[in-house]
């Protein structure tokens, strides 16, 4: 019977934890290429997502505007009002504060 010399044994063991070693470190290379890969698909969606909000703030926002406009001109006939005196206007607004103060102070959250 042949008998191996320790450092054979040794030597083989050393040889199997090296290539380990390295199928592991191949393993987690190949795992941080998909996390990579991964992670710049996502950006990529990100991007499109933002673009798509993008777009579709800027058209709601010029439809916002547009009915603005038009309400306006609704309101005022197309043309402002001439006949509108400082004391009317205060006279509103300090009448509009009053109730926006009681609404927003009231126990009632009910329309006034």
């Amino acid at each position: 019977m042949e008998r191996r010399a320790p450092e054979v044994g040794v030597a083989e063991a050393i040889d199997r934890v090296l290539a380990a070693e390295s199928e592991a470190a191949a393993a987690i290379a190949a795992a941080g290429r998909e996390a990579e890969a991964a992670i710049e698909a996502a950006r990529g969606r990100r991007r499109q997502i933002l673009e798509t909000a993008r777009r579709r703030a800027t058209r709601l926002h010029a439809r916002a505007q547009d009915r603005l406009r038009r309400d306006l001109e609704a309101v005022g006939g197309g043309e402002p009002a001439r006949e509108t005196d400082l004391e009317s206007l205060r006279a509103l607004a300090h009448a509009a504060v009053e109730n926006l103060a009681t609404r927003l102070t009231s126990d009632e959250h009910g329309p006034s």
